[in-house]
């Protein structure tokens, strides 16, 4: 025997509304959700240490520049040497006339025990000695300009010279960038300051070579860019990234606070 219409059309209308009110806790609880998750934003691959090396000296002849772009090099080894036979030729001069003076000098003071000599003599002879001396000395210092060491192991980024130019002092020949020490920067949504910090971990998925590696953040920006609300967040491996070269970028993905 079917139910009065009556009582068929409450439990209708009590199945709709306990429907209703499933769907409803369903959707405020994936709305919780959404602040126990994973947030995203793009890193580029830097390197902490990059120089531009210039000369030191003014119109020399490049004799060599041995590495050539990407390749690797150890600390103080030859990058540049500059043609400097004739100021090598100065400096021995300088040294040799420095010897002569120093003889002369020697001679005047034993003169000057025996009164063969008068005092202005020998001091005149200290003098130029001395000015001899000094100014080999400057043409020595000088040749260190003539051979520039790599201050750490690393790779060229960029040749800015060649063989036989003679570039000006002050004019860029070599750029390179230390190998270690790289840095991953990242622009960060400004409201992100309330979980992130120095410390905070992340990992980042390089697009070139599909590699996943673990980092964490050593600095945080001094400012906010308040038009776009970001910030500048720069980050550090765990460890040393294989295959791994400035120029590469990717997803770094972070944990928001909320979710720890």
């Amino acid at each position: 025997m079917g139910l009065p219409l009556k009582i068929y059309i409450i439990l209708v209308l009590q199945s709709l509304l306990i429907g209703k009110a499933v769907g409803q806790t369903s959707s405020e609880q994936a709305i919780d959700n959404t602040n126990n998750k994973e947030v995203y934003v793009r890193g580029v691959i830097s390197a902490r240490d990059t120089a531009v090396i210039s000369s030191r000296i003014n119109g020399f002849v490049i004799k060599s520049i041995p590495f050539s772009d990407g390749e690797a090099f150890e600390k103080g080894v030859e990058l540049v040497s500059f043609d400097c036979t004739r100021s090598k030729a100065e400096a021995k001069a300088a040294r040799a006339t420095a010897f002569a003076l120093e003889t002369t000098l020697k001679s005047n003071q034993e003169l000057d025990l025996y009164g063969a000599i008068g005092k202005n003599d020998v001091l005149i002879s200290q003098a130029r000695l001395e000015s001899a001396q000094a100014e080999a000395l400057a043409l020595e210092a000088g040749l260190n300009d003539c051979i520039i060491k790599a201050p750490y192991a690393g790779r060229v980024v960029e040749r800015l010279a060649s063989i036989a130019e003679s570039p000006t002092a002050g004019t860029p020949v070599i750029k390179i960038q230390r190998e270690k020490n790289l840095e991953i920067k990242l622009i960060a949504p400004s409201h992100w300051l309330s979980w992130l910090e120095i410390g905070t971990s992340f990992s980042i998925k390089i697009d070139e070579n599909g590699k996943v590696h673990e980092a964490y953040i050593v600095r945080l920006g001094a400012v906010v860019d308040p038009v776009s609300k970001t910030i500048k967040v720069i980050g550090r491996f765990k460890g040393t990234p294989i295959n791994t070269i400035p120029g590469m970028s990717g997803d770094a993905r972070f944990i928001s606070a909320e979710s720890r």
